[in-house]
């Protein structure tokens, strides 16, 4: 394989995998959950309006029981993603010549992987304030990695425009959730407030999987113009 199918593979055909490999390892692990949230400890699945996504990587639930193999499966698509990220952040700048603004925009893409790995590192019931910690860092570096690349799609002649709709939505709900993060309601304060922070991450990983899927899309037409 030479340099430019091996570019191409990490690129675009590596993160598609990557990302259904991630869904199904978290879903298997939504089906696994024992089940307790923070307001319900009696409840006996996972609850998609309120349990939060990293309910899944803890080591024993709100309610006392083992997570184990919850915890593994969402903790390892964490990894996957945050390697898989890394990859891409490293590999993204040389299409744009790794100028400033690219080499910026990686630089915040590879910290916000990293911080990934944090959160998979540190289960929110065993390191609740790290675990925090990285969980809203992540979010920032990859809004800021995503406004530097947005803008050098926009400059780019050889990728269509349409392709920034996709960014700029993901920039939207990144803010909207950053927002809800720093200054919503704890999810300890109400029922109300669990859904509203749970249905908020829920849906800003959906966006995070559109992105994904956009930007393989759009690069792809720098990697293979034909295509």
């Amino acid at each position: 394989m030479d340099n430019s199918s091996l570019k191409y593979f990490f690129m675009i055909t590596y993160p598609r995998i990557s990302l259904t490999i991630f869904i199904a390892l978290v879903a298997i692990g939504m089906y696994l959950y024992p089940g307790s949230t923070y307001h319900d400890h009696e409840t006996m699945r996972y609850l998609f309006n309120e349990n939060f996504l990293s309910d899944l990587g803890r080591t024993i639930t709100h309610g006392g029981s083992n997570n184990f193999h919850s915890s593994i499966l969402f903790n390892t698509s964490l990894m996957l993603g945050a390697v898989t990220y890394i990859i891409f952040y490293l590999l993204i700048k040389e299409l744009f010549d790794s100028n400033l603004i690219s080499k910026l925009g990686s630089l915040f893409g590879v910290l916000g992987s990293l911080c990934m790995i944090g959160v998979a590192l540190t289960p929110s019931d065993l390191f609740l304030s790290p675990h925090i910690l990285f969980n809203m860092w992540l979010f920032r570096f990859f809004l800021l990695s995503t406004l530097c690349y947005t803008w050098l799609i926009y400059k780019n002649k050889q990728i269509n425009n349409s392709y920034l709709a996709g960014n700029l939505i993901f920039i939207v709900f990144l803010l909207i959730y950053i927002i809800i993060l720093m200054y919503g309601p704890s999810p300890r304060e109400s029922h109300a407030a669990l859904i509203l922070q749970a249905l908020s991450q829920k849906i800003i990983l959906f966006n995070f999987m559109l992105s994904i899927i956009v930007q393989t899309m759009a690069y792809n037409k720098i990697l293979r113009p034909e295509s």
